[in-house]
C-alpha cells in the first residue's frame, strides 16, 4: 500500500506542468506598467556605461527621463568597476653595501574582472526590481578596453530591456 501511494506521488508530480519563463517576463511588465518616469543615476565609476545606458534608455521611449529622483516612479542605478592590478609593496629587508635598498618584499596582484551593473529600483519603497551584471572583456589597449565597456553596458541594458519587453518570437 505504501509503495503504490509513493508510485501515485511520484506519477502526479511529474505530471504538474514546469513553470514558463515566458509567465515571470510578463508579470514582471505588468508590475513596472505603472513606472512611466526614470531617474537614472551613476552610482560608481566610469562616465562611460552610464552614458551608454542614460542613452539606451532615452532612445527606447519607455520611460520618461527626469533630472531629479524626487518625482521618478523608478531609479536607474549604473556602477561600474575597473579590472585588478598589480600593485608592488613593501618595504626593502635590507640595504646592500652602496646603500641602495633591496628587493621588494611583496607583489600584490588584483585579479578581478572589470563589470557594469544596472539597478533598477522603485522610487517610493527603495526596493530593487531588477538587477543585472555584465563583466566587461578584458583588454590591453585604451580604445579596445573603453569599446568593451560599451559593449557591457548595451548587454546589460538589453536584458532590462528584454525583461520589460520581451522579444516577440
Amino acid at each position: 500500500m505504501a509503495i503504490q501511494l509513493l508510485g501515485l506521488g511520484a506519477f502526479v508530480t511529474a505530471q504538474q506542468a514546469p513553470p514558463n519563463p515566458k509567465a515571470f517576463s510578463a508579470t514582471f511588465s505588468e508590475r513596472l506598467a505603472f513606472g512611466k518616469s526614470m531617474y537614472v543615476k551613476n552610482e560608481h565609476g566610469s562616465n562611460i556605461p552610464f552614458d551608454v545606458i542614460n542613452d539606451d534608455i532615452q532612445g527606447w521611449g519607455r520611460f520618461t527621463l527626469l533630472n531629479t529622483e524626487t518625482n521618478a516612479d523608478l531609479i536607474a542605478e549604473v556602477t561600474s568597476y575597473g579590472s585588478g592590478s598589480v600593485t608592488l609593496g613593501g618595504t626593502a629587508p635590507y640595504s646592500i653595501p652602496d646603500g641602495n635598498p633591496g628587493p621588494l618584499a611583496s607583489a600584490r596582484k588584483d585579479l578581478s574582472s572589470a563589470s557594469v551593473t544596472l539597478k533598477i529600483r522603485e522610487a517610493k519603497t527603495g526596493r530593487e526590481v531588477w538587477s543585472g551584471t555584465e563583466k566587461v572583456k578584458s583588454a590591453f589597449k585604451k580604445k579596445a578596453e573603453e569599446d568593451n565597456i560599451v559593449a557591457a553596458a548595451e548587454k546589460v541594458f538589453l536584458r532590462f530591456h528584454d525583461a520589460v519587453e520581451p522579444p516577440k518570437p
